[in-house]
């Protein structure tokens, strides 16, 4: 029975993150991470490990449709491929080799914060 209910649960996070992928172009890190914290008990580095396995497919999904649709600039996106990998690369090796639970949780958070508020403000211009 709790099997399920988590099942459920997770399918729920991973259906709403994957439409809000589609719909705004986010859904990792600011949709799964902190609903993972919400409805398991998962470490934060294993939070931010799942929601980055669980993002390579919707990636490619939402990539499918926006290319069908001709949303995509090229020029751009190869150079950002090549940075976020290297980016992704040396985050993870710090996170993973140097950096505490709580002051990731604390930074993620902080970030979350930052980067709504941008948004939110952005909106009215």
């Amino acid at each position: 029975d709790s099997w399920i209910r988590r099942s459920v649960s997770l399918l729920a996070i991973g259906s709403a993150s994957g439409f809000l992928a589609g719909l705004f172009g986010v859904g990792g890190g600011a949709i799964v991470v902190p609903a993972l914290a919400l409805a398991t008990e998962m470490d934060h580095k294993t939070m931010l490990g799942t929601s980055l396995l669980a993002m390579v497919p919707t990636a490619i999904a939402g990539l499918a449709t926006h290319a069908k649709l001709g949303h995509l600039h090229t020029n751009v996106a190869f150079p950002l491929v090549i940075g976020t990998c290297l980016g992704a690369f040396l985050g993870g090796k710090l996170a993973s080799d140097f950096i505490p639970e709580q002051p990731m949780k604390f930074g993620f958070g902080l970030l979350m914060i930052v980067l709504g508020g941008r948004t939110f403000l952005n909106s009215f211009r």
